[in-house]
């Protein structure tokens, strides 16, 4: 793929080794060595290349990053982005926002087209004083320039081919990159193909393949036993046996996950393994998209996904107590239950805060959105004459639930002027209208004949009970695969809740199907042996501190390796040093890594990649070669990197191997992780996500004392660590 700017001053030469500019009529073109006359092109109108360049070299990077992420988003319809970039589009253009939010105070946005062949131009940037819609700009936009510029690529393609010809290149003694091929889909598909890798595949996962989908089938299995690989082999073989069939019409799959970052990984997986050029067939996306897709909202959803939406809710849901704190609340404060007291007074990020705000956030979810509920007329008498269940938030007094809609009517205030859905919203509408006799006419065409969800752990009840709706046939079961680790399940963190807190509508999440299928992944694939054993001894010690359900229920698989690399290393060091220590140790574990290695240094909650962020403004790190993900978002990073250390929180890893991992934790304290038992489970479940991105060598910071000092050095004295 080439970026072109046309319109651009005459120049040719190398770029490096790899890449030549070359100058043919009014276009500039960058071609890499490898490029042919049936390769991609990217254009970029050369006013707005300029605009991008007048920038630091950061931010013009993330310009230009968004361009490649698009383009390639375009060549595959239907056409998904973040929710966060705020898509729009009609017929082949495609608008959405130009940087992240925190980058972009104007609003800047890119206007691109798809020009066929494979091709596409990115015409124009428009910014918060200048909006243009896209019926306005197909209506004013010639297409000229763009067929001028695709004419004069064979000239480029000469002028480079001659250039490359008479420059070898140098060999390279250092690995130039850290994209997802090291540390993502290459690192675990290991090159193989779907035929390749069949003789590699254990009894259970080729039972997993043969299944008749009679009934719904739950794959689970711990990090590195092959759940999603699994996955993706099976939606290859139904391709493949109605190929082989020769099927007048190969099935419509859909492949769900809980994020845009894993979504794209297992997108560019499937084309890795696809030997037919048939997965084109299959629509990967996150659950959020699918809703917008199909019922057709354009209505920007709160955050890039449901996990990070979920965080933003919560900051929202405070906002509003907040808010109720400063005007209101002495008419609260001596009728409300002694818990919702305490919440409201408590400062932001106290316990008793975050504990209100999570019930809150359930009490919106589960009653509110259920109900109906919205602010207006009579709706808080409404909301007061709904009897109260047991599964409810134990908002037990009047006083308790007015303050509850009064802080449900600030929370949607704030969405509403943001023009903004929360997920929760999303789900609920979706829902609603997957019940409606519309859907049930759309069905047919529109609905899947099977259905894999990738995360099945991430997503909630209400997301569950979806599933079934979106296959196509409705006189049979539906045929759904669905894998999950329950010990990474990010959505305790997030919630500070366990399945039981949310189980009111477990039962009926399959309830036309009676009977789900479950096959446990009996081995770990992808760490070393003593890596492996640590994650095994944190997979079983995690505290079942209420009754989790028989997902739950499920015993540390073997391992199948067999190797000498040695035990896990744990240091530890005074709380205020921590994550200088931790750099230290990571940027030194780089520089002794040979060419093919990766290195990532993974912050456990949220706390610690703050505290990793502030000490990389220490003088020592300036010149350091790091790459921070801050964001399930900033995982394409990883494409346009130079070798580096990968900075991140553990939740925004995953999906992702590295060879060498470095682990931070305690930087904050319990209460980040939630209220009391749960608290426990989830900084349990977030460090087991953090350490399982390792595959040979492992090492763990931890301060002297608290919570997280506790798990570690109960490690060192179970023997799978050495202090």
């Amino acid at each position: 793929m080439y970026a072109a700017g046309f319109d651009m001053e005459p120049d040719n030469g190398f770029v490096s080794d790899h890449v030549f500019m070359a100058q043919a009529g009014e276009t500039t073109f960058f071609l890499h060595r490898e490029d042919t006359e049936e390769s991609s092109l990217v254009l970029v109108d050369q006013f707005c290349w300029s605009f991008i360049h007048d920038y630091d070299e950061y931010t013009a990077s993330r310009f230009l990053e968004r361009v490649d992420r698009a383009a390639q988003a375009m060549s595959r319809p239907p056409v998904s982005l973040p929710s966060a970039w705020s898509k729009f589009s009609h017929e082949n253009l495609l608008a959405f926002f130009a940087l992240p939010r925190n980058m972009n105070p104007d609003s800047l946005r890119w206007i691109a087209e798809s020009l066929g062949s494979g091709h596409f131009c990115f015409w124009a940037l428009t910014s918060r004083d200048d909006r243009m819609t896209l019926q306005q700009f197909r209506a004013e936009r010639e297409i000229g320039p763009a067929n001028t510029a695709l004419e004069a690529y064979g000239t480029a393609l000469e002028a480079a081919r001659a250039a490359f010809a008479s420059r070898a290149p140098r060999p390279q003694r250092v690995q130039n990159s850290v994209d997802l091929e090291r540390v993502g889909t290459g690192a675990l598909l290991k090159s193989r193909t779907f035929t390749e890798w069949l003789p590699y595949l254990t009894e259970t996962q080729r039972n997993i393949l043969s299944n008749d989908l009679s009934n719904p089938l739950k794959i689970r299995g711990a990090a590195g036993s092959g759940k999603t690989l699994v996955l993706q082999l099976r939606a290859l073989e139904e391709l493949y046996k109605a190929d082989d069939a020769t099927s007048e019409e190969l099935p419509r799959i859909l492949f769900l996950t809980h994020s845009w970052a894993i979504a794209q990984q297992v997108e560019e997986a499937l084309h890795k393994l696809d030997e037919r050029g048939l997965c084109d067939q299959i629509e990967v996306m996150p659950l959020t998209f699918l809703c917008q897709w199909l019922q057709g909202t354009e209505l920007e959803v709160l955050g890039e996904d449901s996990l990070d939406g979920k965080q933003q809710q919560m900051s929202l849901i405070d906002a509003a107590v907040e808010r109720i704190k400063a005007n209101t609340w002495q008419s609260y404060r001596t009728f409300v239950s002694p818990w919702v007291h305490e919440g409201v007074e408590a400062e932001p990020g106290a316990p008793e805060r975050l504990r209100l705000c999570w019930a809150l956030l359930r009490e919106y979810a589960e009653v509110f959105d259920t109900h109906q509920i919205k602010p207006g007329f009579n709706a808080l008498e409404e909301y007061r004459g709904l009897s109260r269940e047991p599964w409810m938030v134990p908002l037990d007094t009047p006083a308790d639930r007015e303050l509850a809609f009064t802080a449900y009517r600030f929370y949607i205030e704030s969405l509403n002027a943001r023009q903004q859905l929360s997920t929760d919203q999303v789900v609920d509408d979706f829902r609603r209208y997957l019940e409606t006799y519309a859907w049930h006419t759309h069905r047919k065409t529109r609905g899947y004949d099977f259905v894999f969800v990738d995360e099945f752990h991430l997503f909630s009840d209400s997301e569950r009970y979806l599933l079934h709706h979106l296959t196509r046939d409705v006189e049979r079961h539906p045929r759904l695969v669905m894998a999950m680790d329950p010990h990474q399940s990010i959505f305790i963190l997030l919630t500070g809740l366990s399945e039981n807190d949310l189980s009111r509508g477990s039962g009926k999440v399959f309830q036309r199907t009676q009977t789900i299928d479950s096959i446990d992944l009996e081995k770990v694939h992808r760490f070393s042996n003593p890596v492996f054993e640590f994650v095994q001894y944190l997979h079983s010690s995690m505290p079942n501190m209420v009754e989790m359900g028989h997902d739950w229920e499920y015993h540390p698989p073997r391992a199948d390796e067999d190797d000498a690399q040695g035990k896990p290393r744990v240091v530890f060091d005074n709380r205020t040093s921590l994550a200088v220590s931790a750099l230290r140790a990571s940027l030194e574990q780089l520089r002794n890594s040979s060419q093919d290695q990766r290195v990532a240094l993974v912050g456990v909650g949220n706390s610690d990649l703050e505290a990793l962020k502030q000490a990389l403004d220490a003088p020592e790190f300036a010149k350091a070669s790091v790459v921070l993900i801050e964001g399930r978002d900033d995982i394409d990073r990883l494409r346009y990197s130079r070798r580096a250390l990968i900075v991140t929180a553990a939740e925004y890893a995953a999906g992702l191997q590295f060879s060498h991992v470095v682990v931070m934790g305690g930087a904050g304290g319990l209460h980040e992780y939630g209220q009391g038992g749960s608290a426990m489970r989830a900084l349990y479940s977030q460090f087991y996500l953090a350490v399982s991105r390792a595959e040979s060598h492992l090492t763990v910071f931890a301060p002297k004392d608290g919570e997280f000092s506790t798990i570690v050095t109960k490690a060192v004295e179970a023997d799978v660590a050495l202090l």
